[in-house]
C-alpha cells in the first residue's frame, strides 16, 4: 500500500469482515452485497453480482472466494479465522478524485471463538455521530478505537459510544441488543450504529422464534434494568454481557435463544 494513496489520505475507502468456518466463509454473499452498496455510495467500481450464471460479475465473486481460500492455506488453515477485505479507490487527485478503479487487499487472521464467561462492560463518553452513509464501513474508524481504547484503560472487555443525544448505540465493534421485561431492544440503525449482518440475522431469527425487536437506543438506566445485554458481529456472533459498568447482570432468561442463534451461525446458517 503506497503511503500517499487515497485511502490513508482522505479515508477514500471501505472494509469488511468476514468469519471463516474450517475455510468456508459464513454468509458471503451478503458480505459481498455490502460492499457492493458501500462501492456504489462511493462510486468505485467494484464489481456486484449479476443473475446471469455465466457473467463475469460473478466471476468477480467467485474470484473473491478463491483468493481467500489461498489467503486461508498460507495461514496454515486455522479451523476459525476472520477475513479481512480493505477496498480503496487507485489512483490520485484532491478531494475530487480521478477515477472510478480500486485496489483491494485480502488477509487472514486466526482466531479464537470461545464462551465469554465473565463479559464485561461499560459506557464510555465517545460520541458517534449518525454516518453520512450509514452502510458504509468506512476507513475512517476513529470513534471507535477511542472506545476500545478506553475500554482496555478500564478493564472491560468493551464499552458503548453514544450518539448526539447521549444515548448509547454500540460498542466499539457491535451491535446492541438488550431485554427488559421480556422484551428485546436494540438501537435503530438510524441512530448511528451501523448496520451489522449478525444483527439482521439476530432480528430475524428472534422474530421466527416469536420475538418483534423493538427500536430503541438505550440509557444507563435501561441497561442496569435489562435481564440481559447482548453484543453482535460477524465473528463472534451474539455475546452475552455478564458485567455492565461493573455490575453484575442476573441469570438471563433467554440464554438458550442466544445459543441457539450462535448454533446457527456458526453452523453456517444463510440468513433468515
Amino acid at each position: 500500500m503506497n503511503l500517499l494513496d487515497r485511502g490513508l489520505r482522505y479515508g477514500d475507502g471501505f472494509f469488511d469482515t468476514m468469519l471463516l468456518l474450517e475455510g468456508n466463509p459464513v454468509w458471503a454473499r451478503a458480505h459481498w452485497d455490502r460492499m457492493v452498496s458501500a462501492a456504489r455510495s462511493l462510486e468505485i467500481a467494484w464489481p456486484k453480482i449479476d443473475k446471469s450464471p455465466d457473467s463475469k460479475l460473478n466471476e468477480a465473486f467467485n474470484s473473491w472466494l478463491q483468493e481467500i481460500q489461498v489467503e486461508w492455506i498460507k495461514s496454515d488453515r486455522p479451523s476459525t479465522a476472520k477475513v479481512r477485505t480493505l477496498v480503496w479507490r487507485a489512483g490520485d487527485g484532491d478531494y475530487a478524485p480521478l477515477g472510478e478503479q480500486f485496489q483491494c487487499r485480502l488477509s487472514v487472521h486466526p482466531t479464537e471463538l470461545k464462551a465469554e464467561n465473565s463479559f464485561r462492560l461499560g459506557p464510555s463518553p465517545i460520541v458517534q455521530c449518525p454516518p453520512f452513509i450509514p452502510w458504509l464501513k468506512s476507513l475512517s474508524a476513529m470513534p471507535y478505537v477511542l472506545a476500545a481504547n478506553f475500554a482496555k484503560k478500564q478493564g472491560w472487555d468493551d464499552a458503548l459510544v453514544v450518539n448526539s443525544k447521549g444515548q448509547f448505540i454500540e460498542s466499539s465493534r457491535s451491535n446492541l441488543f438488550y431485554w427488559v421485561d421480556g422484551i428485546c431492544h436494540s438501537p435503530s440503525f438510524m441512530e448511528g450504529c451501523l448496520p451489522g449482518i449478525a444483527a439482521q440475522y439476530l432480528i430475524k431469527f428472534l422474530s421466527k422464534n416469536g420475538f418483534t425487536v423493538q427500536y430503541a437506543a438505550a440509557t444507563y438506566d435501561s441497561l442496569r434494568e435489562a435481564s440481559g445485554i447482548w453484543l453482535t458481529n460477524s465473528i463472534r456472533g451474539v455475546s452475552q454481557v455478564h458485567f455492565w459498568d461493573n455490575y453484575p447482570i442476573g441469570t438471563d432468561p433467554h440464554w438458550h435463544l442466544a445459543a441457539a442463534a450462535n448454533t446457527g451461525i456458526q453452523g453456517g446458517s444463510e440468513l433468515p
